[in-house]
């Protein structure tokens, strides 16, 4: 059997800019994302993922047929890497397990702000489908 991973990228209004220790400072006022290419005053372009693993379906869920997401909140660092991994809605023990160790090993863009890297939280699920035949 396999599966479908989906990454969903949602900004809410408790989500921003996390101090990250490989920085010595983080810029606490950002007004806005940035959605123009120019833009005129500080925001910040959001990071993008430029490596993503699947995770492995375990082999007692799939047993059970269990589906759903694993949402949880993730720290991007400055280097691109994700650390700072928290479960925020359960799916089962064995499913948050592989999303959580893939994620750790998924690599971005950071995140910036006039074009310096800085520290990014953000909140992602992780998605385990059965495909149907």
């Amino acid at each position: 059997m396999r599966f479908l991973l989906i990454l969903a990228f949602l900004l809410t209004p408790r989500m921003g800019l996390a101090q990250d220790n490989t920085q010595a400072e983080t810029p606490t006022s950002i007004r806005a994302v940035c959605r123009d290419p120019n833009p005129v005053k500080p925001c910040v372009v959001l990071p993008h993922p430029v490596y993503q693993p699947d995770p492995e379906y375990p082999k007692k869920a799939l047993k059970k047929k269990l589906e759903g997401d694993v949402w949880m909140t993730v720290i991007v660092g400055t280097d691109g890497s994700t650390h700072d991994i928290a479960v925020t809605k359960s799916l089962d023990p064995s499913l948050d397990e592989e999303a959580v160790k893939s994620v750790k090993t998924w690599k971005f863009d950071p995140a910036t702000v006039d074009g310096k890297p800085v520290a990014f939280k953000l909140t992602i699920s992780v998605s385990f489908h059965l495909m149907k035949n």
